[in-house]
């Protein structure tokens, strides 16, 4: 393959992986970033609350939860890198750091410091992590409570926050189908329902009558006007048994 057919299959192959990872106005579809977000501040936070006894902790998970993650924290303003599917072996590194004085014990959380860094494929002597800024900020470390602060207004924490995102009522998701409604989820059950009041199950089951009445009534209108007639196959064949033929 050509180096430049090579080039816009990959740069096509990455616009649409990205596409159905990430869409600003289409929540659902970053959900796995979502949950990713949650956890990732959750495991900090534990952190910060158990003064350091969790140093450590590793995920592992597929490249589109990536891509999510990268939309809904704005990595794409910092590089256009992040607009790519990630090679094998990538990574993300969310590192917690203070810069204050440690020799009276755990500092507190107003001292804590976040900083993201990225390495797209397997990493090497030659090829390290590089810290880049989230949230659309210049900055590369962020303090503990701003990036709390924004990590939260998309991370999902728990089943109830998964099915109020994706809009899911049945199976697990049916417990918490009236607190989802009283916060939000009624709305997709609106948008769901006709204007007439009927679900769209049902008003696909009134328009599949309407148009078989339709197509009945067509036939039957030819019959009538062509002079067609209906002959079971067994007369039709008799009568094609006792036929002449007939030669010019």
């Amino acid at each position: 393959m050509p180096n430049n057919a090579f080039l816009q299959s990959r740069t096509l192959s990455d616009t649409h992986e990205f596409n159905l990872a990430y869409n600003a106005s289409d929540n659902a579809r970053a959900i796995s970033g979502m949950q990713l977000a949650g956890e990732i501040l959750a495991y900090l936070n534990s952190t910060i609350t158990t003064s350091g006894a969790k140093k450590l902790g590793i995920q592992f998970g597929a490249y589109a939860s990536f891509l999510s993650f990268f939309g809904l924290a704005k990595l794409t303003q910092a590089s256009e890198q992040f607009y790519g599917v990630p090679d094998y072996a990538s990574s993300m590194v969310f590192e917690l750091f203070t810069t204050a004085d440690t020799s009276s014990g755990f500092p507190g959380a107003e001292e804590m410091m976040v900083r993201f860094m990225y390495h797209n494929g397997t990493s090497a002597n030659s090829s390290e992590p590089t810290m880049f800024p989230l949230f659309g900020q210049s900055e590369a470390a962020v303090p503990w409570s701003a990036f709390a602060a924004n990590l939260s207004t998309f991370a999902v924490h728990d089943t109830q926050q998964w099915c109020h995102v994706c809009g899911n009522t049945t199976g697990t998701c049916a417990q918490y189908a009236t607190a989802n409604g009283a916060n939000g989820g009624s709305n997709r059950s609106s948008s769901a329902s006709s204007g007439n009041g009927l679900s769209p199950a049902v008003n696909g089951v009134i328009g599949a009558m309407v148009t078989l009445g339709v197509i009945l009534g067509l036939e039957a209108l030819i019959v009538l006007v062509g002079g067609f007639r209906l002959v079971s196959k067994k007369t039709l064949a008799g009568a094609t048994a006792g036929g002449v033929e007939t030669k010019a």
